[in-house]
């Protein structure tokens, strides 16, 4: 078969095509560095991917070419390409919070790594995980699979260490951003039964990119700070509710303490009490209702009535956990509310019921001062 006649291989098209949502991640996460320090080790991770990529591709079209020149470079692409293989999942680690660790737990915690590169450097002299024979093919050292093991075990910290965190990330869907972390993890399986398939480093761009666009999204749609949806997703919900004709009970809860607790404590105490309201509504509506922060010290929840919903015990729960909390927490936790429920085969809007349950709030928080004053 003639020079002209050969064949690229079909990995080496998916590669190409898959430096361009690398580019378009990287110039997302660049655009958010501000916000985020670890937007850095994100934009690293996908560099290095590209890096790959680019030596994948290189690597294809040097294969067979006679002289020593293209032998000297052919080896130097596939050093590099098993030296920065592990890297990837190493810097997503540090995103995920590994770059707080002490030092030598990271060290401890780079030394794969850095055994993978020392590995691959000797590999040109004794074929350990790759050589290149005469005619300029690469040809696979008994280790060669080092590299892809490593990696894979990174992988897996990166799972459990989503684990740890999952309660303190925001996600639209968990079965979603678990399917790709998951890309990466199948695609490695897949080249140790099919080594002559080489496609990680395609399915790791794919799955860098839609791990951003998910983050992005719930950017738009959740209050980072109480990790709750935010007044956008509210409206929008109460839109396509009004919309669909769908019966709904609207909760209004505003807290009474929170300036007296800044002016007091400061705003990060303020920032904690909010915090702390966020994840009592999740406890007491979360399997049942969608909660928001719609306002600085105002949350609302939507529950969609069920045969078995009573809107009395719902707020009685969450009474009582902040009570419970109380018992421990200084400063305490005071907090207004009311409920009232929109029925569209009775003719009212759920604009006019979302004011029925905000003078039921304002009513219970003038008993409340009431109280206090006797």
């Amino acid at each position: 078969m003639s020079r002209e006649e050969v064949e690229v291989p079909a990995y080496t098209i998916v590669n190409i095509f898959s430096l361009f949502p690398l580019l378009f991640t990287i110039y997302l996460a660049k655009r958010h560095v501000a916000g985020s320090r670890q937007n850095w080790y994100y934009i690293l991770a996908s560099i290095i991917t590209i890096v790959i990529l680019l030596l994948e591709i290189a690597q294809a079209a040097l294969s067979g070419r006679e002289g020593t020149f293209f032998l000297l470079i052919h080896y130097l692409a596939y050093w590099i390409n098993f030296s920065l293989t592990p890297a990837i999942p190493l810097v997503i680690l540090f995103y995920l919070g590994f770059s707080s660790l002490s030092t030598r737990a990271k060290v401890l915690l780079s030394l794969p790594v850095a055994m993978n590169v020392i590995l691959s450097v000797l590999s040109i002299q004794n074929g350990w995980v790759f050589t290149i024979n005469e005619a300029n093919l690469y040809v696979r050292g008994p280790l060669f699979l080092a590299a892809t093991l490593i990696s894979a075990a990174y992988y897996l910290l990166i799972l459990l260490r989503l684990k740890q965190i999952e309660k303190h990330i925001i996600v639209p869907s968990r079965l979603l951003l678990a399917m790709v972390y998951l890309l990466p993890i199948v695609s490695t399986l897949y080249q140790l039964f099919f080594n002559e398939e080489i496609f990680i480093f395609s399915t790791v761009a794919i799955a860098l990119l839609l791990y951003y666009l998910i983050m992005q999204e719930a950017s738009f749609d959740y209050d980072l700070q109480t990790k709750v949806r935010n007044r956008v997703s509210f409206e929008h919900e109460m839109h396509a509710l009004e919309q669909a004709k769908r019966p709904v009970c609207i909760f209004i809860f505003d807290m009474n303490n929170l300036k007296q607790t800044n002016d007091a404590w400061g705003h990060q105490e303020g920032d904690v009490l909010l915090a702390n309201v966020a994840e009592l509504l999740n406890q007491a509506f979360g399997s049942e209702g969608r909660i928001f922060r719609v306002g600085g010290d105002e949350f609302c929840v939507l529950v969609e009535p069920q045969k078995k919903t009573d809107c009395k015990v719902l707020l009685q729960r969450f009474k009582s956990l902040v009570e419970e909390t109380n018992e421990v927490r200084v400063p305490s936790i005071s907090i207004a509310s009311g409920y009232a429920c929109f029925d569209p085969t009775k003719g009212s809007t759920i604009s006019k019921t979302f004011h029925l349950a905000d003078d039921a709030m304002y009513r219970d928080k003038m008993e409340q001062k009431l109280k206090l004053r006797q």
